[in-house]
């Protein structure tokens, strides 16, 4: 097979399963270090803007920021919520992802993950304090509001309109972070557990987080946001 085929496997492999586990495809994981192979893949990761990640025994597959293709768009994160969602609802569920990896990789240790579960009990709690934060300091918030183009009020005041009684629907708070956590379950990022009261992370997620996105100024940029008050 040549060089090329090889790439081109790999690539289509990643494109359907979104990883190559070297336990199932040994082969196409060694193939991954061939110079030749990786010269070509290199060449579609900056054609078709995505990267592909390298952890201890599986390759994974990330679209880069803006990959309407391959990525989430704000469309998609709408049209998840429900087919009349506002452009606030997807903003809403993209803050409660972001905290989420937050709260699970907010560390300034050496390994950055400081918890291994998560109960949504205490991520409403923590949420209605940042929320209420943004009323309290509406300067902050529109700082917010300049630095990463959401208006974080609006957020805010949709967050505190949805009802705190403990069922699931899309007008409940519970229900609001189910559903932004079921998108990332679909992706493999994070599993429901003990009958959807408590989140944990995959192995996927944190092959990400550790091996791409936490670099140091990912890092000093996501603690900036929730640390300056957000």
């Amino acid at each position: 097979m040549s060089h090329l085929n090889t790439a081109i496997k790999i690539f289509k492999k990643l494109l359907d399963r979104g990883q190559i586990d070297r336990e199932t495809d040994e082969d196409l994981f060694l193939e991954f270090r061939n110079t030749e192979v990786r010269s070509i893949l290199a060449e579609l990761e900056d054609e078709m803007d995505f990267r592909i990640v390298e952890a201890s025994s599986t390759l994974y597959l990330v679209p880069d920021s803006g990959n309407s293709l391959l990525g989430f768009t704000t469309r998609d994160f709408r049209e998840w919520v429900a087919s009349d969602a506002r452009l606030v609802d997807a903003y809403l569920l993209c803050y409660i992802s972001m905290f989420i990896l937050y709260l699970f990789y907010g560390s300034r240790n050496r390994n950055p993950k400081q918890r291994e579960f998560l109960r949504i009990s205490k991520l409403i709690e923590e949420l209605d304090r940042r929320f209420a934060m943004a009323f309290e300091n509406s300067e902050q918030a529109a700082v917010l509001d300049e630095n990463y183009a959401i208006n974080f009020f609006r957020v805010a005041e949709l967050w505190e309109s949805k009802q705190d009684y403990e069922e699931k629907g899309r007008k409940t708070k519970a229900g609001t972070i189910l559903s932004t956590c079921r998108l990332l379950e679909r992706e493999n990022l994070l599993r429901l557990v003990d009958e959807d009261r408590e989140i944990r992370t995959t192995r996927k997620l944190d092959d990400l987080m550790l091996n791409y996105y936490l670099n140091d100024s990912r890092v000093e940029e996501i603690n900036g946001l929730f640390e300056g008050g957000a």
